[in-house]
């Protein structure tokens, strides 16, 4: 299967939409969001959706007019054995992020701590009880959306050229990008987090466990910025423990 035309302009859009969110999207936020405009942080979790959701429906909507087999995008069958695998993988790894979030909200040190690692992010961060909701329907749709496009539409549209381990490379710098509004700083470090997400799919031969994984790290992290940034109660089990 070769690209298309249809596709390299899936490509291009995903790169133009990430320069267009860091310079212009972004900037523009951040500004109703310091002038108090109300809604602000609900349009932004509104527009990445309905972002996210339109090029996975779009590349969705090539396979299907193409003929291509899902199993190029990491969606169908695989053997037991590396089912069994990614399963298990998913499980231990959210119940992991269980674990952490217990202790982290149950010491108000590691509270701050959090609250300082996370200020890069505070102006995405849910701050409201409704923020909070609708950041869990942005966190999920991440990580059904990403995984289907940086790590199957992505990895398969490199893999064709240059065969999957540096297709995960590419598709793991360009999902790091996808990120640059948030900092330079923050490019490398989610290339390496998308690097992760590589692995596991290659390994497993499915984006299952990468989107369960993902929307699981990401639900983690808007509760526990939502609770740190915010102040709000860390629920029976934190607030018995002593700080």
């Amino acid at each position: 299967m070769t690209p298309t035309l249809l596709d390299h302009a899936a490509l291009v859009a995903i790169v133009a939409s990430s320069l267009i969110e860091w310079r212009w999207s972004w900037p523009r936020f951040t500004r109703a969001l310091a002038s108090g405009v109300p809604g602000a942080r609900m349009r932004v979790y509104r527009n990445i959706a309905i972002a996210e959701w339109a090029m996975t429906f779009y590349i969705g909507w090539l396979w299907i007019v193409r003929g291509r087999p899902w199993i190029a995008l990491g969606i169908g069958s695989v053997t037991p054995l590396r089912t069994g695998f990614g399963a298990a993988l998913a499980v231990i790894i959210v119940a992991l992020l269980w674990f952490q979030r217990r202790a982290i909200l149950a010491k108000a040190k590691r509270i701050e701590r959090l609250r300082e690692r996370l200020a890069f992010a505070s102006s995405l961060i849910p701050h409201t009880s409704a923020e909070h909701l609708a950041f869990s329907w942005v966190s999920i749709t991440a990580g059904i959306c990403e995984e289907f496009v940086f790590r199957g539409f992505l990895m398969w549209y490199f893999a064709v050229w240059t065969g999957p381990l540096p297709a995960a490379l590419i598709s793991s710098a360009i999902f790091g990008f996808g990120h640059i509004y948030l900092g330079l700083g923050q490019v490398p470090r989610t290339a390496l987090v998308g690097l992760i997400f590589a692995a596991i799919v290659l390994a497993t031969g499915s984006l299952w466990p990468a989107i369960v994984i993902h929307a699981a790290v990401d639900l983690n992290s808007g509760d526990l910025g939502f609770r740190a940034l915010s102040g709000a109660p860390a629920g029976p089990d934190a607030s018995a423990a002593p700080a």
